[in-house]
């Protein structure tokens, strides 16, 4: 997935979960950042970041990637999806795309992906990486635990499955962050446990584009 024009600039400071103080330019500026986890470990001020122009809305830029001594991290949590989708399309694995839907409705929730009007796919975005082990989540997340539980509760119209894509070249294995969420790593245990499927995905991440490279095991 491309990623179109990047803009150098210095992080500042975050200012709440949508928002973060940059130096653009030599001036400090306010830029948009969808991702709503801490990310404490990558938003230092001081470390280098790369903006890209937006054509709507109340910021001139969003922050699209943090760059760090291992590489380059996406921290745009809209994308997992997208990239999925795009790897799915290309490699058949772990499903063979026939037709598929983004944001599907299933009671009172979305789901990002429903593939072949059967496989029902919520996918997270991972940012954290420890000892190349990736995480998640690195904040809590009810959100995300409701998600896997009604998932299991839909098992019976649909397959159900949870992708983690890691936005980041350095993890080489996955596991849900079970100090900082314990109910999110127990649900989603039991999920796997149940012979649902969980699968993680690495990134190849540069200045030009983000794509799904390989696999890593997922370890409880």
């Amino acid at each position: 997935m491309e990623l179109g024009e990047l803009i150098p600039a210095r992080f500042l400071k975050r200012e709440n979960r949508f928002v973060c103080l940059v130096e653009l330019y030599g001036k400090p500026e306010k830029v948009l950042i969808r991702n709503t986890g801490r990310l404490g470990e990558l938003l230092v001020p001081g470390r280098k970041v790369y903006l890209r122009e937006k054509s709507t809305g109340k910021y001139r830029h969003e922050l699209i990637l943090v760059e760090l001594e291992s590489g380059l991290v996406c921290v745009d949590s809209h994308l997992p999806p997208k990239l999925l989708l795009e790897h799915l399309l290309k490699s058949s694995y772990p499903w063979e795309v026939k037709e598929y839907r983004y944001e599907y409705g299933v009671g009172n929730s979305r789901f990002d992906l429903l593939v072949n009007r059967k496989v029902l796919i919520e996918t997270k975005s991972v940012n954290l990486v420890v000892d190349k082990t990736a995480m998640f989540p690195d904040a809590p997340t009810q959100r995300g635990r409701r998600h896997i539980e009604e998932l299991i509760e839909n098992a019976e119209t649909y397959e159900p499955a949870v992708i983690f894509v890691v936005q980041r070249e350095d993890a080489e294995k996955f596991t849900p962050n079970r100090e900082t969420d314990p109910d999110f790593s127990s649900a989603l245990e039991r999920f796997a446990g149940e012979g649902f499927t969980v699968k993680a995905f690495a990134c190849e991440v540069n200045l030009r584009e983000i794509t799904i490279k390989r696999e890593i095991p997922v370890i409880f």
